[in-house]
């Protein structure tokens, strides 16, 4: 029996006892008047009615107040849903209710202390993804030890720079992968000031350089410690660390450059003064002595010459790989470069097929700044065409324009030219030299010329893992869509290699026009004279109004969520109809394309009437069953390098460098005009629809 419950019947009890006190009483006071029987019969219907209250009182109160602590109890530690049945407690009302009350505020406030706790969670989870990604993005090396030297974090430069192959593994000691003496020392150099004077005596130095090395290795790490406090008590280091082997080895050349430059020619200067002193204070000397000193001075000056010529030369190698260089897109180069002699009212047209090369993008960019101010001075034209040509082992920078080429003794001259904005009062000759390279004009045909810089080819491949191997899109034959009429009156008699041309490429949501597939992109670039402009290019993504199945993201990179807020197709075909006015449209499998664009035209408003050509049939005409007609194919075949496979815009690039080989080749064949070229065309069309293949 519990305490309550206890108290509760002894009280009971004391009434019982109590009430056969005051029978016994009323006996003795009263005996005469009132029997003992009547008295104890008194007595007994007390003690009765307290025992029967007794009951009720606990079978009714007592023994349900046990049960509803007991359910009270399961609301405060049960599940979110536990309440009190008040139907089983009526007769204990208002209480059941008051404590589900309780109960309900309790939960309200675990669910906003859970809510923090997650939001909490939340911040603090990004925060480390943040920071990961920084860290892991950083080229140097990051480690952050405890004060034994045990790793607590570290990144993947880190790991590159140790030289080890799989994880470091957190709480290992630092000690065991680096040289310790290095870290050792700078870690006492900064923990002094802490031990003398507290924090305020590390305001004097806060960080320390450390020069060390991989355990196993020949490399040198230069690296930076600085230390983790919390409140005032050191608690760690972080270092942080970069490969100094290649640096420190050419400052060490420099050097010993400049003791030969110095002490290395000493003496050869001594010899020289020497012979010339004998010379001029003995002017009597015999034709034979006098022969022989005019002879060490000659030999002298040439060694010197040659050894000055020699430590420049070195100089210059040692200088180009100390200046921050990095692998470029030129179609981003050419940009800025557009973009800068803007400023200066004159337009620049990038042509050509984007290439990677090696340099300084921003001090070539204000060179080619200085070279469009200067050409148009002296050959006094406004508009320039800028392209990345690749050559056996270098890439060629070409800024050309209509007009004649600059004459050999102005380049030379512009060499002094100091470039604004460049770091360290660089000269034009100045940044050829970095590079290795050089400058000269010459004609470029058709009435043009250009300027042409040599640079490095890129260091390494643009992405450091192949791209996966993507089946091409399946050859699509429509005969309606492929077989045109001739082109009408000038034409189609005009040269193939002097029309201008619009050449596209879509990506859709799937392979099938007919079964509800839709355009997800289109993308168009410009060729004319013969020159792709890479700077007139259109690029434009489309809400299909449908979900883009995974496959198909799979091949093109396009999601739902990149095309959510772009605009219908029936918004975006009349602005491309606009690009292409009345240029001749040119595909690779262009029935494909032509398809999804003559399904939207009703529903944009427009019509594409174009003359088209489609370089995979100009391909069977030219190569017949040999080989593959897909465009990775033909690309590989032609020596065209893919940017961007399976995007619009770098398929359609691709395609128009393809294309304007194939005009080259048909030409060869006697295929000069527009006329021509879609003839040969419906021919092959036509032998493909008869079931004979192209």
């Amino acid at each position: 029996m519990t305490g309550g419950h206890g108290r509760v019947a002894g009280a009971f009890l004391l009434l019982g006892v109590l009430g056969g006190c005051l029978a016994g009483l009323t006996v003795v006071l009263f005996g005469e008047t009132i029997p003992g029987t009547a008295a104890g019969l008194v007595a007994a219907i007390l003690i009765g009615t307290l025992s029967a209250a007794w009951k009720v009182v606990d079978s009714q109160v007592l023994r349900r107040l046990a049960a509803l602590a007991g359910e009270a109890r399961v609301v405060a530690h049960g599940t979110a849903e536990a309440r009190i049945p008040a139907e089983r407690f009526a007769a204990l009302a208002p209480l059941p209710e008051a404590v589900n009350e309780i109960g309900e505020k309790l939960l309200q406030a675990r669910r906003r202390v859970e809510e923090a706790v997650a939001q909490s969670t939340l911040r603090v989870e990004e925060q480390k993804s943040r920071l990961a990604a920084i860290l892991n993005d950083l080229h140097d090396g990051v480690l952050v030890c405890n004060l034994e030297h045990q790793v607590l974090l570290y990144n993947r430069g880190a790991l590159s720079l140790l030289g080890l192959r799989g994880g470091l593994g957190l709480g290992r000691n630092l000690l065991q992968f680096v040289a310790p003496e290095p870290v050792l020392h700078a870690l006492d150099r900064l923990r002094r000031p802490f031990s003398q004077d507290g924090a305020a005596g590390q305001a004097e130095e806060r960080h320390a350089e450390v020069l060390t090395a991989p355990a196993e290795g020949h490399t040198l790490l230069r690296g930076r410690m600085g230390l983790v406090v919390t409140g005032e008590q050191v608690t760690g280091y972080v270092l942080t660390f970069s490969d100094a082997t290649a640096e420190l080895a050419m400052l060490g050349r420099c050097d010993t450059l400049l003791r030969e430059a110095t002490e290395g020619l000493r003496q050869p200067v001594a010899n020289l003064r020497a012979a010339a002193e004998t010379l001029v204070d003995h002017p009597d000397l015999p034709q034979d002595s006098r022969a022989e000193f005019e002879r060490v001075i000659r030999d002298q000056a040439e060694g010197l010459s040659a050894r000055l010529e020699a430590i420049a030369a070195e100089y210059r190698g040692i200088a180009g790989r100390i200046w921050p260089m990095a692998d470029i897109d030129s179609a981003d180069l050419i940009g800025l470069v557009a973009f800068r002699a803007a400023r200066g009212g004159r337009t620049v047209t990038a042509t050509g097929q984007p290439q990677w090369l090696h340099g300084d993008s921003h001090s070539l960019v204000i060179l080619f700044g200085r070279l469009i101010e200067r050409v148009g001075r002296q050959v006094e034209v406004a508009a320039f065409e800028l392209s990345a040509d690749v050559g056996p082992s270098r890439v060629y920078l070409d800024l050309s324009w209509a007009g004649r080429p600059v004459p050999a003794d102005a380049l030379s001259a512009w060499s002094e030219d100091a470039l604004e904005g460049a770091l360290g009062g660089l000269t034009v000759g100045d940044v050829l030299q970095r590079h290795h390279s050089d400058l000269w004009s010459e004609a470029a045909g058709e009435g043009r010329a250009r300027l042409r810089m040599p640079l490095p080819a890129p260091a390494r491949p643009p992405r450091s893992a192949a791209p996966a191997i993507l089946a091409s899109r399946p050859e699509f034959f429509d005969f309606d869509l492929l077989h045109q009429p001739l082109a009408t009156g000038a034409l189609g008699r005009t040269a193939l290699d002097q029309l201008s041309y619009v050449v596209f490429d879509t990506e859709t949501t799937g392979l099938n026009p007919s079964g509800g597939d839709q355009l997800i992109s289109i993308a168009g670039v410009r060729i004319v004279n013969g020159r792709i402009l890479t700077g007139e290019t259109f690029d434009a993504l489309v809400n299909p109004g449908r979900r883009i199945p995974a496959a198909s993201t799979r091949f093109h990179g396009i999601t739902d969520d990149m095309v959510r807020d772009c605009p219908p197709v029936a918004a975006v075909l009349p602005a491309f109809k606009a690009f292409v006015d009345d240029a001749v449209l040119v595909a690779h499998n262009a029935a494909f394309d032509l398809k999804f664009l003559r399904m939207a035209e009703a529903a944009a408003g427009t019509r594409f009437d174009n003359a088209v050509l489609d370089t995979m049939i100009l391909s069977r005409y030219l190569k017949g069953d040999e080989g593959t007609h897909a465009l990775d194919g033909i690309a590989e075949r032609l020596g065209v390098p893919i940017h961007g496979r399976h995007s619009a815009l770098g398929d359609a690039i691709a395609t128009a460098a393809i294309f304007l080989r194939l005009v080259g080749m048909l030409k060869a064949r006697g295929i000069v005009t527009l006329d021509d070229a879609i003839r040969r065309s419906n021919m092959q069309v036509e032998l493909r629809a008869r079931g004979h293949g192209l």
